[in-house]
């Protein structure tokens, strides 16, 4: 496919420029990982293997391997880690829970209560007809170029028509359990929020709660307090910064808010049981149990 008039397309103000939204396409290398850690903006993923193969490491669960012409969905609510076995390409379809239509809402709610139950593993699908044929298209488009926002949104809702007629109900929900619940926008609120937030007073009042209805409403979303999950949120962050090739102590110290590098080793002992330094150690030998961290 060739795209006329380049120049136009792009400067139009319709033109999608963010990789958090709408559909993308990717190369996978041989050995290469990705950590939802890194996303500046936490976002779901519909991830579509066209060719490789890839595992996917959840932090709780069994690891699950993802061929060609199969996918998956990766919630913002997930804690993992995608490492690539066989090179290959992937498309991806990117969107927060607040950008799908009521009637995409009320398709996943009604389906979670016409099922039996909901694997708590990642659900992975293989690519059917007629899936196959637009994927095809979308590939077309996006290696041409083509980036009109309308188009974007236009084929996300195409894309859910496809997944309720060609997919069953059971199917539907162990692809999308990790965000299909009694109040989907509520964790779609909190997930837009959590990293401008320090604490849960400062969560209330964005999410324009009083802090008992939050811890209330918290508890039963998400199952554990406001403060457990917060301090889950910032520990993940700070072992991910950590463990990054490089990692400075003092720019960790800055970026997190801590008073003194004092205050961050006394912190890091207290939650992950070491000083920074021998965290740092620890991860770059991979010789650290997760289970002993609070994350």
């Amino acid at each position: 496919m060739k795209l006329h008039y380049k120049k136009e397309h792009i400067s139009c103000t319709n033109y999608k420029s963010e990789s958090y939204e709408g559909f993308g396409i990717g190369t996978l290398t041989s050995g290469s990982n990705f950590n939802s850690q890194t996303l500046s903006v936490k976002t779901n993923f519909l991830i579509f293997i066209l060719e490789g193969e890839v595992e996917i490491i959840p932090k709780e669960g069994k690891i699950k391997r993802v061929i060609a012409q199969e996918f998956f969905f990766i919630s913002a609510l997930s804690t993992y880690e995608i490492q690539v076995r066989v090179p290959g390409r992937y498309i991806y379809m990117s969107f927060l829970y607040n950008d799908i239509k009521l009637c995409e809402k009320h398709m996943l709610e009604s389906y979670l209560k016409e099922v039996r139950e909901a694997s708590e593993e990642v659900g992975i699908l293989s690519v059917r007809h007629p899936l196959n044929l637009f994927l095809e298209l979308i590939d077309a488009y996006l290696r041409a170029g083509v980036n009109c926002k309308h188009l974007h949104s236009i084929k996300e809702k195409e894309l859910f028509i496809i997944l309720r007629t060609s997919y069953s109900k059971q199917e539907i929900v162990n692809l999308f359990h990790e965000i299909i619940g009694m109040n989907m926008s509520f964790k779609a609120a909190v997930l837009l929020h959590v990293d401008r937030v320090n604490n849960r007073e400062e969560l209330a009042q964005a999410m324009g709660m009083s802090i008992t209805d939050l811890a209330r409403k918290f508890k039963v979303e998400f199952g554990e307090s406001v403060y457990s999950w917060l301090l889950k949120q910032k520990n993940k962050k700070i072992i991910y910064r950590l463990a990054q090739p490089g990692a400075s102590v003092k720019e960790i110290v800055y970026e997190f808010g801590f008073s003194s590098a004092a205050s961050f080793n006394k912190y890091c002992k207290k939650n992950f049981g070491n000083s920074p330094r021998e965290l740092v150690r620890q991860l770059k030998d991979k010789h650290i149990d997760n289970q002993n961290l609070k994350i």
